[in-house]
């Protein structure tokens, strides 16, 4: 996610920043245990800036 944020303009900094209060992390798939996959999801409304 943060190099995504980074692709997008936002320096390291900031991506952390923006990961620390605005990512959502999910278990989405425990099919192979242990291996999990774990996705994190950042919604696009917060950056609408309305």
């Amino acid at each position: 996610m943060i190099e995504l944020l980074q692709e997008r303009g936002f320096n390291r900094e900031q991506a952390y920043i923006i990961c620390s209060v605005a990512v959502d992390l999910r278990v989405s798939n425990v099919v192979d245990v242990p291996n999990y996959v774990v996705s994190a999801l950042l919604p696009e409304a917060i950056f609408d800036g309305s």
